[in-house]
């Protein structure tokens, strides 16, 4: 009998458990969370929401430094593609068809192995205007050998017909004008006289160079670019159009014209345009770089100065008003022209001229923008070119006068 009542409640107990497992399970678990809370510790849930938190945090900052490296890679293997910093030198054989456009042929290269990035080969070729430029690129069908070493230039050049890819070494003399670097590049059989002038003051460069964004307007002005032609010795390719030999002259204007440079000029408060404006003059008026300081100071002094020297007084801006206006390049002046009505004129016009009258050397800039401390306010050339400062009027009409009788006396001596 006992027996039997120890297995009846066996069961009831078996039968218990299996109905309300899930709510004594229930139960439990909110007993032990009150206690948690009650001694001040976190609950399950809440530590795994914390540790998922942090799993996410580690999961976002490795997917940052991922993407970082990522796109470094990128931007290295790009810079390396443009222009073939360390690349393999692998010759390769390629064939261009006739026609060929610029997708066409970063395909091909692509192909090929040549190029790492064919989609960054098409944007250079758009930023170089490739396909809407065929006078500059004109390509020639056939079978080359080209080198994976080779930038993205080279490989335009290496497709350009034979006959146009020659050069031709030019020198633009320090002082040059812009009229004068056209009859020099007019005389090399390179563009046209109107070709030239349309380039100069119109042709857009882009971004390439801020500075001529900044050159004034000014009334009277002849030339957009006069002042920024670097005078330098150049190695040019032939049959190109009038703007590729002035971008050249830009490029070495910039590399000349460093930020220090850039930064001085606003210390000072001038401009670009009004700085070599200054130089210029300099370059046309001293003959002998020991002078150029000395005459940059004449012309600063002046300046500075404009109520009592309002006119500059240069005879070299009235050569480049008279030359510009005959075509031809004037080395003396008549009597009578010192009253030409030109803005250039710094005898009739106060100030500095609208712009640089030449394309000024790098000695000239450089004593433009420091030149001699001194109190000249006058200056002369003699017959041997040398420059006799002074500093009040009478000093200089008694240099004047000494230069004429030596020159009086030279053309006796020579007529004798």
């Amino acid at each position: 009998m006992a027996l039997f009542s120890k297995r009846k409640h066996r069961k009831k107990v078996t039968e218990y458990t299996e109905k309300d497992y899930d709510k004594a399970i229930k139960d439990l678990d909110r007993e032990v969370a009150e206690e948690s809370d009650f001694f001040g510790k976190k609950s399950f849930t809440e530590t795994a929401s914390t540790v998922t938190a942090v799993i996410k945090a580690v999961v976002y900052i490795a997917f940052i430094v991922v993407a970082a490296a990522a796109l470094s890679y990128l931007a290295l293997t790009s810079l390396n593609d443009i222009f073939a910093f360390v690349k393999e030198d692998r010759e390769v054989e390629v064939t261009i068809p006739e026609y060929v456009t610029s997708t066409e042929m970063s395909e091909i290269l692509g192909d090929a192995g040549v190029i790492e990035h064919p989609w960054l080969f098409r944007l250079y070729a758009k930023m170089k205007h490739v396909d809407e430029n065929s006078k500059v690129y004109n390509f020639e069908a056939g079978t080359y050998t080209v080198s994976s070493s080779m930038n993205y230039d080279e490989l335009f050049l290496s497709f350009v017909k034979r006959s146009k890819v020659t050069t031709v070494r030019i020198t633009v003399p320090e002082g040059y004008t812009v009229d004068d670097i056209i009859n020099l590049f007019l005389a090399q059989d390179i563009g046209t006289k109107e070709g030239w002038i349309d380039a100069v003051n119109n042709h857009d460069f882009g971004d390439e160079f801020p500075f001529i964004a900044d050159i004034p307007e000014r009334a009277g002005r002849y030339y957009r670019l006069e002042g920024y032609l670097f005078p330098d010795t150049y190695d040019f390719y032939t049959g190109q159009p009038e703007y590729y030999y002035l971008r050249r002259m830009l490029v070495r204007f910039d590399e000349i014209f460093t930020d220090t440079l850039r930064k001085k000029c606003e210390e000072l408060g001038y401009s670009l345009d009004e700085m070599l404006t200054v130089a210029s003059i300099v370059e046309k008026e001293a003959y002998f770089a020991n002078d150029y300081p000395i005459c940059s100071s004449v012309i600063w002094n002046r300046l500075k100065k404009s109520a009592t020297y309002p006119n500059l007084e240069c005879d070299s801006t009235v050569v480049y008003a008279l030359s510009h206006a005959a075509g031809k390049r004037i080395t003396e002046l008549k009597a009578g022209d010192l009253q030409y009505d030109d803005p250039y004129n710094t005898y009739k016009y106060a100030g500095l001229t609208p712009s640089p009258i030449c394309n000024p050397s790098y000695n000239t800039i450089i004593c433009a923008i420091y030149p001699e401390t001194t109190d000249y306010y006058f200056f002369v050339t003699d017959a041997e070119s040398k420059l006799l400062p002074a500093k009040t009027l009478a000093e200089h009409n008694a240099n004047v006068a000494k230069v004429k009788a030596e020159k009086e006396a030279a053309a006796a001596a020579a007529g004798g």
